[in-house]
């Protein structure tokens, strides 16, 4: 990866978003903090989506 690309990259902030079942979202916010990717705390409360037994956050 050029160095030009990695300083851009740092700069422009990214949105992601999990959706599934409660289990396997918070089981993908536990593997991302151990990954070092950021903080719990950083993550918007668990919604509800239109469909049902599926949750997501931001």
């Amino acid at each position: 990866m050029s160095k030009k690309f990695s300083q851009n990259f740092k700069k422009q902030p990214a949105k992601h978003v999990l959706k599934g079942s409660r289990e396997a979202v918070i089981y993908s916010m536990q593997m991302l903090y151990s990954l070092g990717y950021g903080s719990i705390a950083e993550w918007t409360p668990l919604e509800q989506t239109e469909v049902p037994g599926e949750g997501a956050i931001r």
